[in-house]
């Protein structure tokens, strides 16, 4: 149960079970036992287990997209990109027990690699959005992979990374970026990122 009347944060709940459990025995009675939120309401916000995975990731991709135009004004396209994609490792900390439980389970849940491999590529189309890349069309698709590939591989390294600044994190991210910049279109980038608002509520689903 929350303290100071703060209402429980589910997926906070919901992935610290998964560590304690792993994948295949989450169980939602036990998420709303832990939570002291009634099952029904348990089911309202989160019908199934791939609705942890679809709620975490419209999470940290708020969190990617909440910037100030001002503060990457005048950045190199590489650099904005390492920014944004900072503020998702920064908002999957409390989360990290549990993403690491799951990828090790990795190879015996398909279903949940197929989840969030899907909600990757749309997480990296709005990543182009929010840096200027064209979004659609084969060349924007190459390059969409290239993002998710450097994210990936260091989401590799963050699992590990218990640092409080996230030292190698960042230096494995930077890494990365220089390595897949020719092919992500970060040099075809506009010089500045579109005047965005400086907060993100609900994200709408790209076509």
């Amino acid at each position: 149960m929350a303290e100071n009347g703060a209402a429980p944060d589910l997926l906070v709940s919901g992935f610290e079970l998964v560590a304690e459990r792993g994948w295949g025995d989450f169980s939602f009675v036990a998420l709303a036992a832990r939570s002291g939120v009634p099952l029904v309401e348990v089911y309202a916000q989160l019908p199934g287990r791939g609705a942890l995975l679809r709620a975490l990731n419209r999470r940290v991709d708020a969190a990617m997209l909440a910037f100030d135009p001002a503060e990457l004004e005048g950045l190199p396209p590489r650099d904005r990109a390492f920014e944004l994609l900072m503020r998702r490792f920064d908002a999957l900390g409390p989360f990290r027990a549990g993403l690491r439980r799951l990828a090790r389970e990795a190879p015996g849940e398909p279903c949940a690699v197929l989840l969030t491999a899907l909600r990757l590529d749309r997480s990296m189309a709005w990543l182009q959005d929010a840096l200027g890349l064209r979004r659609y069309g084969l060349r924007a698709r190459v390059a969409r992979g290239a993002l998710g590939a450097a994210y990936m591989q260091t989401l590799r390294v963050w699992f590990g990374d218990e640092s409080a600044d996230l030292a190698r994190t960042m230096a494995e991210l930077d890494k990365q970026l220089r390595r897949v910049e020719p092919f992500a279109g970060l040099r075809e980038a506009r010089a500045a990122p579109p005047a965005a608002a400086g907060g993100v509520g609900e994200i709408p689903e790209p076509a």
